[in-house]
């Protein structure tokens, strides 16, 4: 009697412990989450947007010469990303740290914005394998243009060795064509932004024919 009392013990016991262990691997355990910090934009790569913070420059309507004023304000700040692979490993659990630097240039005469953003989040994967796009300033004009940076092949672009504004030189100038995308009907949109790294928005040419240019005193 009491060698089955032992027996029906051990098997009880046994019974016990394999449920635990089947509860045990079939409810994963959570992790901890890892956090990465990418650091800072390459100053490099900030120098190429010329604009500062508190910074005022002037466009001229080519026909109405009418001039219109700009205001800019940049910062910088960390913004912290989620994604299911990091560096192309699978880790659920992965978040970053990456920083974005962000220019806008507001006009006193309500024409349109400029928005010029970038980060290094892109840090979070190989480089060699990440799409260009992603290494490159965004500059929104009632439409979207990449910005090359050191000869990334990113946007329909094309490099103007000198443009003649208003009596003056610039070189170095990128003709950018902007992506433009609404549903329903078509509303006036920059389809053309000329910009080089020393001197920013040189000249936009929009799409009702009308044209912007840089305006010094």
């Amino acid at each position: 009697m009491k060698t089955k009392k032992r027996l029906l013990g051990k098997l009880t016991a046994l019974s016990l412990f394999g449920a635990m262990l089947l509860l045990f691997t079939a409810c994963p355990r959570s992790s901890k989450p890892t956090y990465v910090d990418l650091g800072s934009i390459p100053e490099q790569y900030l120098a190429t947007v010329p604009y500062q913070d508190g910074d005022v420059f002037c466009m001229q309507h080519e026909a109405t010469k009418v001039i219109i004023e700009f205001e800019v304000s940049r910062y910088r700040n960390k913004e912290t990303g989620f994604d299911y692979v990091y560096r192309h490993k699978p880790a659920p659990n992965y978040y970053y740290d990456y920083e974005v630097d962000r220019t806008i240039c507001k006009p006193k005469y309500p024409i349109f914005d400029v928005d010029i953003s970038f980060s290094n989040q892109y840090m979070a994967y190989e480089e060699e394998e990440e799409q260009a796009w992603n290494k490159v300033a965004t500059l929104y004009v009632d439409g979207s243009t990449y910005i090359p940076l050191f000869g990334e092949d990113c946007s329909n672009y094309e490099v103007v060795d000198s443009l003649e504004i208003n009596g003056r030189y610039f070189h170095d100038v990128f003709k950018l064509k902007t992506d433009y995308y609404y549903e329903g009907e078509e509303m006036i949109h920059a389809e053309t932004v000329f910009y080089n790294y020393e001197n920013g928005l040189l000249g936009i040419l929009m799409s009702n024919g009308e044209k912007y240019w840089l305006y010094e005193n």
